[in-house]
């Protein structure tokens, strides 16, 4: 079984990098379930609607997950897959699938070196290498954002290289990048900026045909219809509040050296797991970053105030 995070203790839980605030429609939707659940929901029924805010080359899927699964097999297929370290594990796992190669990228001070994995990219393609670069931006454990990459991935679509960037994150940065129209695939996820990772909901931009082809039928269950139903409605209004709540705390994190340009970010201990344990002694689950290469550092989330003031005093006493 693969965990990629989440605390299964009783713990407050900083290592899933979720918002924090839930929308007041949540409620509602959970108490439709029992109806809804009864018949076939289909998300063609709604896609008309989130077509005309997020283009026609927009296709909703099962989460990030679904696309992930349907690229192992299609994009990958026979490729060279070049992927940026440090990144989300699900990557270099599904990639293993079908991918003739994996050329991982090391990093460069601490972060994922993408002017070296656009080079590499685009002399792989050259050579004759069917290629394929996948990184996430937000990245994935830094909370990095990388701006101003617009024209060198239209460089590499241009002659035929597959780029696939995981926004999952970008709902929580400040004036993001448009990068619809460099030939790019990107995935994207609604449940993390609305607080409900456990409903698997996401979609893509690009590449609709093959998506809208391969996906699963009735994959987006009846939560996940609910939940596009009441997003639409609310047309960002949530979004809006509660990113502003965030943004004001970040600030606080300041304080313990964590930079970030999202809603979570790593800050450097000298032994992760020590420092994992040490905080579940009060009560606080972290993200213990080993497995991203990173064995002195631990990624955390910005939570409620009052959580976040928890948090920042137990790591003042334990490992600052």
């Amino acid at each position: 079984m693969v965990v990629h995070g989440g605390a299964r203790e009783n713990l407050l839980d900083f290592s899933i990098s979720v918002n924090p605030f839930l929308p007041e429609w949540g409620k509602e939707l959970f108490l439709r379930l029992p109806v809804i659940s009864r018949k076939y929901s289909y998300i063609e029924w709604l896609e008309d609607s989130f077509r005309a805010r997020y283009g026609d080359r927009s296709v909703i899927l099962s989460g990030i997950t679904e696309a992930l699964q349907i690229l192992s097999f299609t994009l990958m297929d026979n490729s060279t897959v070049v992927v940026p370290v440090p990144c989300y594990g699900e990557y270099e796992r599904i990639s293993g699938f079908r991918a003739k190669k994996i050329v991982k990228i090391a990093p460069k001070d601490g972060e994922i070196d993408l002017e070296r994995a656009f080079e590499k990219a685009g002399n792989l393609q050259k050579n004759g290498d069917k290629t394929v670069l996948i990184f996430a931006n937000p990245n994935n454990p830094t909370g990095s954002y990388f701006r101003g990459i617009a024209e060198d991935i239209k460089k590499l679509t241009d002659i035929g290289v597959v780029v696939i960037i995981d926004e999952a994150f970008i709902d929580f940065l400040k004036e993001p990048e448009d990068l619809s129209d460099t030939g790019a695939l990107l995935m994207r996820s609604f449940t993390k900026s609305y607080g409900m990772p456990g409903i698997r909901i996401g979609y893509t931009i690009g590449y609709e045909k093959l998506f809208r082809h391969y996906r699963m039928p009735w994959a987006t269950g009846a939560s996940g219809y609910l939940f596009v139903e009441y997003f639409l409605s609310d047309n960002g209004k949530f979004l809006a509040q509660s990113k502003h709540r965030i943004w004001n705390e970040k600030i606080k994190f300041q304080e313990i050296g964590m930079k970030t340009d999202c809603n979570f970010g790593c800050i450097n201990v000298t032994n992760a797991d020590r420092a994992e344990e040490r905080l579940k002694k009060f009560g606080i689950y972290v993200r213990n970053c080993s497995s991203f290469g990173f064995p002195d550092k631990i990624r955390i989330s910005i939570r409620t105030p009052e959580e976040n003031n928890l948090l920042i005093d137990a790591i003042k006493k334990v490992i600052l």
